[in-house]
Formats: structure tokens, C-alpha cells, sequence
């Protein structure tokens, strides 16, 4: 599979350009994305990383890339991340990488947002247990709301966020496919900082197949 994620990986950096602001995704598809930045990045192309994770930023820190703070800048060109999975209808499940928060946050301001995936990726119905990012205070009491919501919610063992924060790792039977709702409903919960549900974010999904890559526009 670390050979579909890099095609695709590829394949999707060819869509940056001299000069963008680039959102540098985080998880084992995204890093060679990344890589591949820091490759162009050496034969002369100018931009600049905001990256979704310490992790990210210490990659692309090491292979050359110009870093800088989200706040500096209205929107980012395009960012490339990567998915635990992905529907049909383009709706992710992300946060495997714990980098849920910053992820959706750079989503949000992405005039273009690109998810690079293997193609055990995609789905029909989604089966990855949903992360939760939420505080440490009272985490026990958010959890149990959260399993009013039909949830099995599992404290993620010695894991703490960029941001201070804790992961529940929620699994589900079948997930009520009225997502905007659900993201709605947990996020309401007091508590919880952000959920891995990413609806109506992704504009391409760029698959790594056997067969080559595939897009899903």
C-alpha cells in the first residue's frame, strides 16, 4: 500500500504551483506528499507550507519547506491530506493521526482541498472508529454524552493532541447518514473541541490504485 500512497502523493503535488500557500496534510500519505514539496522546492519553486501538525511542520522544515503561521494569510491555495476513509460523496473520516483539529481548521480556509489516498480507503459505508478531540477536564462525563449518541467512545492511551487535548475513539455500528447533523450534534457536546466527520470539505480525492491513479472529482 506505501506504493499507492505515493503515487498518489505524486500526483497530487503536480497541481501546486510557483508562488501558492500550500496546506501540508499530516498521516502517511500526506508525508510523501510533503517529501515530494521539499524535492520541488530544491529545483527552484517558491511556496509556502501551513502545516496541519507538528509532525508536518518538522518534516517539511527538514526537506526545505518555508513554513509559516496560518494567521498570516487569508486562504491557502490547496492542501494535501489524507483520509482513514473516504465515502462515495466525498465525506472523510480523518483524525487516525490525532491531527483532526488543525486539519479541519486548514480545510475550512483552503480555497482547494485535496485528500490523497490507497485505495483500501474508500467505502461504502463508513467502519473507522470517528476520533473526538476533546479536553482532559471532565472527559469521562463527555464521553458518556457521547455515548447517548450511540457511541462506544475509547480514551486513545498515552495520546495528547498538538493543542493539549485528548482523543476518544468512538466506534459505531452504522453511522447516521445525515452527517452534517451528527458533526452538529457532537460538536455541541460541552467538551468536545472537534470531531473527525469532514463533510462537504473535499473538493478531489486522488486514489492510489493498482491500476494507477484515480480521481474523484
Amino acid at each position: 500500500m506505501e506504493e499507492l500512497k505515493k503515487i498518489a502523493a505524486h500526483e497530487a503535488v503536480k497541481e501546486i504551483k510557483d508562488g501558492m500557500i500550500v496546506g501540508l496534510g499530516t498521516g502517511s500519505t500526506a508525508k510523501y506528499a510533503i517529501i515530494k514539496l521539499g524535492e520541488m522546492v530544491k529545483e527552484g519553486i517558491e511556496i509556502v507550507g501551513i502545516a496541519t501538525s507538528l509532525r508536518s511542520e518538522k518534516l517539511a522544515k527538514e526537506v526545505g519547506i518555508k513554513v509559516a503561521d496560518i494567521n498570516e494569510y487569508e486562504e491557502i491555495d490547496i492542501t494535501i491530506d489524507g483520509a482513514d476513509q473516504v465515502d462515495t460523496k466525498k465525506n472523510l473520516i480523518k483524525g487516525g493521526g490525532g491531527a483532526l483539529l488543525r486539519e479541519k481548521i486548514v480545510a475550512s480556509c483552503s480555497k482547494k482541498e485535496i485528500i490523497v489516498v490507497d485505495e483500501s480507503k474508500l467505502v461504502e459505508n463508513f467502519s473507522f472508529p470517528l476520533p473526538v478531540e476533546v479536553v482532559k477536564f471532565g472527559w469521562r462525563h463527555t464521553a458518556d454524552k457521547l455515548s447517548k449518541l450511540n457511541f462506544e467512545p475509547k480514551l486513545r492511551e498515552n495520546f495528547v493532541t498538538d493543542n493539549g487535548n485528548i482523543i476518544l475513539d468512538c466506534s459505531y455500528d452504522r453511522l447516521s447518514p445525515n452527517f452534517s447533523e451528527m458533526e452538529k450534534e457532537i460538536n455541541a457536546i460541552a467538551g468536545v473541541v472537534e470531531n473527525g466527520l469532514f463533510i462537504g470539505l473535499a473538493d478531489e480525492i486522488i486514489v492510489g490504485t493498482k491500476e494507477g491513479v484515480k480521481r474523484i472529482l
